[in-house]
């Protein structure tokens, strides 16, 4: 007879936190006790807790490691592209795939939020959203550096703001309403916040008066009007270059 083969002792926590999580998000924190977890993970119950003192431990283990798992799919996206901006298109449009697949990820954080009050656990939830923040900040400042992403964007209030709509998207699927939100949707969204971090185009005052001359004739009041604010800027900026 063939004896199944011993798994490592790092490999055999990873595998019970991967069932931990599984079940924690499925079934909630109250609901799973230590038996259900040693069963699904293929070992005892004596055998887990010397993997971890207690089931408390062992969610606090499956909500940081969930949290480094999504940043390494983000990681993954971001190498697969040059412009930052590209890269917050592909994690939208991944994250909706994600939210889709009814993975389990952000219903253990819903889950987690049940039971915020304990400092630890509370603790690993902003540890995770850290990390997500951190990374949407890094993506835009790097934007910055290269041109790529106006000067003007909060990075800090666009990364929160990227994943507060993400987080609306989880809910959203969570409940079952997913059918009023397609993929076409989220893309236009995804071009529409990806258009409007870029850098204002430079406007040519001169092409622009041309323009409203053709557009506007001089004899309605707008056009005199929008005519008298162009000259009056391009005035304004012959003056400037002339005092550098």
């Amino acid at each position: 007879m063939v004896r199944a083969r011993r798994l490592p002792a790092g490999e055999r926590r990873r595998r019970i936190i991967e069932v931990a999580r599984s079940l924690f998000a499925s079934a909630g924190y109250a609901n799973v006790g230590t038996a259900d977890l040693a069963k699904a993970a293929g070992v005892s119950e004596p055998a887990l807790y010397r993997y971890f003192d207690s089931k408390r431990d062992l969610f606090i283990a499956s909500l940081g490691t969930a949290g480094g798992r999504l940043v390494e799919l983000w990681q993954q996206m971001a190498g697969e592209v040059e412009d930052p901006l590209e890269i917050l298109r592909s994690i939208a449009l991944g994250y909706y795939d994600h939210a889709r697949s009814r993975s389990g990820f952000m219903r253990l954080q819903f889950r987690a939020l049940a039971e915020s009050d304990d400092p630890e656990i509370q603790e690993a939830l902003k540890g995770n959203f850290r990390a997500l923040i951190r990374f949407l900040m890094e993506a835009l400042e790097e934007g910055k550096r290269r041109g790529l992403v106006s000067q003007e964007v909060d990075s800090a209030a666009v990364a929160w703001e990227f994943l507060s709509l993400g987080l609306s998207l989880d809910v959203i699927c969570l409940l079952g309403l997913d059918r009023s939100v397609d993929r076409q949707r989220v893309e236009r969204w995804a071009d529409f916040l990806v258009q409007s971090l870029r850098p204002s185009p430079e406007v040519n005052l001169e092409e622009a008066l041309q323009m409203v001359r053709r557009v506007f004739p001089l004899w309605q009041p707008l056009g005199r009007d929008m005519v008298a604010t162009i000259e009056s800027h391009t005035s304004a900026e012959s003056e400037s270059e002339r005092v550098r």
